[in-house]
């Protein structure tokens, strides 16, 4: 079953296999906006995505290992066969085999170089938990001392915090929101050129494997008849060469991710900004942010003032 989006379109109290959800739904009044709540390091969506690359990261790594190993059994079974043909092709497949867990090895890499990119975006949510626990605490403290009827002056200095502190947060967001999109960016890129290297590389080694696979006729042999002498040794070995050098040259066949997302800019369908102007982008982003913070923060404060 296929679907444009990996995401549930019901809530736990919603869900489709709920009896209530279906008599309850029409007559439900709204639900009130509500605050996130601040999660944990431990409990955070982002770590949790993070931790998942792990199992991923070793399955490729076991994938690789695996295929050598795999490659190895084969040269050696193939020498014990009497065969020339079989054990000249079987090596020479061992040898693409090989390759192959190279580069699964290589794509293996670049899920590990996604991991660290995300890490930085997590390093960002984690600086600025602090400055939200404290708002939250703030928040807290002015409604509690909003209900006590002797505590105006204290409710007054709390005030002037908070507005602080939402100054704060908002800078602190702002920063986190044009991080997330350069290094999501980033993160991707890493990803679709890993894969399309893999599978580039790949292809190659299937289109020689079939010329390989051609050495390898499929003549009958009856008992007491002889072999026929097996001619084909030197040319699998250019193959081989062929091989080697088609790898080593390896290019984008159309263009890496970062290209493709450069074409697109230019053609106005997908902002695309690199490292360098997120960079700028963050920072001028950042200031922009403290000045609309610096000013709420000296109008909101002459209002709560007048409404004391």
């Amino acid at each position: 079953h296929r679907t444009i989006s990996l995401r549930s379109r019901y809530s736990v109290d919603d869900s489709p296999l709920s009896p209530m959800a279906a008599t309850t739904l029409s007559i439900r009044p709204p639900s009130p906006r509500k605050f996130l709540p601040i999660l944990s390091p431990v409990h955070q969506p982002l770590a949790r995505l993070i931790k998942s690359l792990n199992p991923l990261l070793s399955h490729h790594r076991s994938a690789a290992s695996s295929t050598r190993t795999t490659a190895h059994l084969l040269s050696s079974w193939s020498a014990l066969t009497g065969d020339e043909a079989v054990s000249d092709v079987a090596d020479k497949f061992g040898v693409l085999l090989a390759e192959m867990a190279n580069i699964e090895e290589s794509y293996s890499e670049g899920i590990d170089d996604v991991k660290m990119v995300l890490k930085t975006i997590q390093d960002v949510e984690n600086s600025i938990r602090p400055a939200k626990i404290h708002q939250t605490k703030l928040r807290d403290q002015v409604n509690k001392a909003s209900i006590k009827p002797d505590a105006s002056r204290k409710l007054e200095q709390l005030e002037r915090e908070l507005v602080r502190a939402d100054a704060e947060v908002l800078v602190a967001d702002a920063q986190l929101l044009n991080v997330t999109r350069e290094r999501l960016r980033v993160a991707w890129r890493v990803q679709l050129d890993a894969l399309q290297e893999r599978c580039e590389k790949e292809l190659v080694l299937v289109k020689y494997g079939r010329e390989i696979l051609r050495f390898l006729d499929g003549e009958i042999i009856v008992p007491g008849q002889n072999l026929r002498a097996y001619r084909g040794e030197s040319k699998t070995r250019e193959i081989l060469a062929m091989v080697e050098d088609e790898l080593r040259s390896w290019c984008p066949g159309w263009g890496s991710a970062e290209e493709l997302c450069d074409d697109e800019n230019a053609n106005g369908d997908v902002s695309v900004a690199t490292a360098a102007a997120a960079a700028a982008a963050t920072a001028t982003a950042t200031a922009t942010a403290t000045a609309t913070a610096s000013a709420a923060a000296s109008t909101t404060a002459p209002m709560v003032l007048a409404r004391k």
